[in-house]
């Protein structure tokens, strides 16, 4: 009989450890929900701050591509007026020397050519 006790008594303790072992399991499952659903709103926070970012990044990053745009297309503007209007001042200077500067390239390339023959 003694035996049967610690026999029933062992068939309860497992009875017992079964439930709590279900209990933990279902307290880990609600654990790992909350953690999940709140790594996910992390989640969501966090992307849509880095896409205010990137999008402020962006106006940022095309604001400064049209003001320089704006100055090289001034500063260019500005210096093919002051060639033209130094050309304009002395054009017969401004032939010669783009004469000759095409002598010189012409006769450069041609000696190029002659010495790879």
């Amino acid at each position: 009989m003694v035996r049967k006790d610690s026999e029933e008594m062992t068939s309860a303790d497992i009875e017992t450890l079964k439930a709590d072992i279900q209990r933990l399991r279902d307290d880990l499952g609600e654990i790992l929900g909350s953690i999940g659903s709140y790594s996910k709103e992390r989640l969501t926070e966090t992307r849509d701050r880095l896409m205010a970012a990137v999008e402020d990044l962006e106006g940022k990053a095309y604001g400064r591509l049209q003001g320089t745009a704006r100055t090289v297309r001034d500063r260019s503007h500005r210096a093919v007026n002051a060639s033209r209007g130094a050309v304009e001042q002395k054009p017969l200077t401004y032939v010669v020397t783009a004469f000759i500067a095409g002598a010189i390239l012409a006769s450069f390339f041609g000696w190029k050519k002659s010495s790879c023959d």
